[in-house]
Formats: C-alpha cells, sequence, structure tokens
C-alpha cells in the first residue's frame, strides 16, 4: 500500500479533529467493474488488520486485505476534493475506482 503525500498531509489533518477514528479501507460492491475500495473515518471492527503508513494507522477490513499489497491512496482535487483509493494492478474501470475481482 502507498500513500500520496498530499493525501497523508489531508488524513492527518482530519484525524487531528477526530481522535477516536482511524482511517479504514472497505471492499464494497458497486462502480462499474463490479468493486471499489474505499477510504472511511470509522471505529475499526474486530477483524480488521492494522498497518502504519507515513505515521497514519490504518484499519484494513478482512476482505480488503488481499488487495493490500496493490492499493494506491491519493487525494484528487478540483472543484471538491477527493481521497480516492486504486488498485494499481488490476482492471478497472475508466475512472479508475473500480475493479474486477
Amino acid at each position: 500500500m502507498k500513500i500520496s503525500q498530499t493525501a497523508a498531509a489531508k488524513i492527518k489533518a482530519t484525524l487531528q479533529n477526530n481522535p477516536e477514528k482511524l482511517p479504514r479501507i472497505v471492499l464494497k460492491k458497486g462502480g462499474c467493474a463490479g468493486n471499489t475500495l474505499v477510504l472511511l473515518l470509522a471505529t475499526p471492527e474486530k477483524n480488521d488488520t492494522f498497518l502504519e503508513i507515513d505515521c497514519i494507522r490504518f484499519a484494513i477490513a478482512e476482505d480488503a486485505m488481499q488487495f493490500i499489497d496493490d492499493i494506491f491512496i491519493d487525494l484528487k482535487t478540483g472543484l471538491t476534493e477527493e481521497i480516492t483509493v486504486q488498485r494499481t494492478n488490476a482492471h478497472t474501470c475508466r475512472c479508475g475506482k473500480s475493479f474486477r475481482l
């Protein structure tokens, strides 16, 4: 799992106002290719695995763990800011957000 400097800074700033929560990566059904990895600000669950990157402690949902080596987290800016979680070596939809298993 890799994270851009801009995404790390945004997550760290968000965590300052939410010290009881962690960034949590989960696998969701949806998107044009069928599956999406989503980053939530949430309380970790019992079966989560924890990983620290760039001084940020992440909770990884059990069903998302199989993709952990293939994840890149980035901050997309424009009219709005959005933190994206993308698989780097997967067949994805055109926007790169969803993928096939």
